[in-house]
């Protein structure tokens, strides 16, 4: 990183994003959890399996087992009934010529007679006969079995160090009998927001200020992608108290975030501080919205100045700073999930720029396309509390015409 900005130029958020992940370093902090208490947790070890999953041929029906060859050189297709197996308690005998056992699902199939158990029947394709059957439809060899290690062999590789780990996922590895695992420990983010207008949201309205939106947004959404939050209150328009609250928290955070005052106005003092006592990355994005967004270190954290502006914050949150912290956090595999659509409006933008817009899917005729807000402005919050994700458009692209495929990157999908 730069210690000085010389050039003082705008780069693409692409340009940007290479720059955030190259510096990016996994904050190496782990800890010991219970298996139930790590979903959206992030792995800090391989996980392999102790044991076969499942350990021996089960049954996936209720019916009756029997050796297929046999059954097809019995002319009349009666075997009798020599035991039965149940989850739990399996069948530990043998099964000779013409004999079979009553299965239940999920029951083992042990045997170790001269003939092995390998096709189970349903039991309503079955006839009853005492302590006989008849099989009234065979079924091909190897049906209704569920093989020894079907899903897990022992030893296989269950799940990679650096994945997140889904509600599913809990069934997976409670079922290789795992009690404890190793995650890193959750990063800490320590955010301020900025500007002599702010009031914090529990205040009384005053004339002329406004409520600090942003940082009750920001630490919701931080919180929702897996870190503890720390909220270091509201920064005035001053030189001396900005840096010497920014430098306070040293040791304290993993990364520190700012929301507003880095523009390069005279009252803009985040700007100020980030210039002549940090490390500067970038300062400035060819982006709409988001222009005024900043990335670095402060005091040797690494540090990121989120516009001042509602909606340029929460966007460049969504296209910048999800996929950074998911780095930090020790996540492997990550990338925003895209959808690609037609567009339902047409638009013209300014060369050079990227543009994110506001929108939604819309559905007609069973044919979906994207439908933009029509209000575009940084501050228009509705812009997103009324729409589902964000549309990108290129810089290269003048002209949206109806039909054009665009980008969409949904909310919600952004966050898992």
């Amino acid at each position: 990183m730069n210690k000085k900005n010389p050039k003082n130029q705008l780069i693409s958020p692409q340009e940007a994003k290479r720059i955030m992940l190259k510096s990016a370093k996994v904050i190496k902090k782990i800890e010991l959890k219970k298996v139930n208490e790590c979903e959206d947790r992030i792995l800090a070890q391989n996980i392999f399996s102790k044991v076969n999953i499942p350990e021996y041929d089960n049954s996936a029906v209720d019916g009756y087992a029997f050796n297929y060859k046999n059954l097809i050189n019995n002319k009349k297709k009666i075997l009798t009934i020599v035991g039965q197996s149940l989850p739990g308690k399996p069948f530990i005998g043998n099964v000779n010529v013409n004999e079979a056992i009553r299965v239940f699902t999920g029951s083992y199939m042990l045997n170790s007679g001269p003939l092995q158990i390998d096709t189970i029947c349903f039991e309503e394709k079955c006839k009853i006969l005492g302590d006989q059957i008849e099989i009234l439809d065979i079924p091909p060899k190897g049906s209704n079995i569920r093989a020894k290690g079907e899903d897990l062999i022992k030893g296989m590789l269950v799940f990679e160090k650096g994945r997140k780990i889904r509600t599913v996922d809990l069934a997976q590895l409670s079922s290789v009998g795992i009690k404890k695992i190793k995650v890193f420990k959750k990063l800490k983010i320590g955010i301020f927001s900025t500007g002599n207008e702010l009031i914090r949201r529990n205040s009384s309205k005053k004339k002329f200020k406004i409520y600090d939106s942003n940082k009750t947004v920001l630490l919701a959404l931080f919180k929702k992608i897996g870190c503890d939050v720390v909220d270091h209150g509201i920064l005035k328009d001053n030189l001396l108290e900005s840096k010497k609250k920014l430098f306070s928290c040293k040791g304290k955070n993993d990364l520190i975030i700012t929301s507003g005052g880095i523009s390069r106005s005279l009252i803009d003092k985040i700007g100020m501080v980030f210039e002549k006592n940090g490390e500067i990355g970038f300062w400035g994005l060819s982006a709409k919205p988001g222009r005024p967004f900043a990335f670095g270190k402060i005091n040797n954290v690494p540090f990121v100045g989120l516009p001042g502006n509602p909606v340029a914050a929460i966007i460049t949150f969504f296209m910048l700073v999800i996929d950074f912290v998911k780095k930090i956090a020790g996540v492997k595999n990550f990338q925003l999930v895209e959808r690609l659509l037609p567009s339902d409006f047409n638009l013209e933008k300014k060369i050079g720029r990227k543009e994110w817009i506001r929108g939604s899917i819309k559905t007609k005729k069973n044919v979906q396309s994207l439908q933009n807000f029509k209000e575009t402005g940084s501050g228009i919050i509705s812009s997103i509390t009324q729409t589902d994700g964000i549309i990108e458009i290129d810089e290269n692209q003048k002209k949206i015409k109806k039909g054009t495929l665009l980008k969409f990157f949904r909310y919600e999908d952004m966050l898992n």
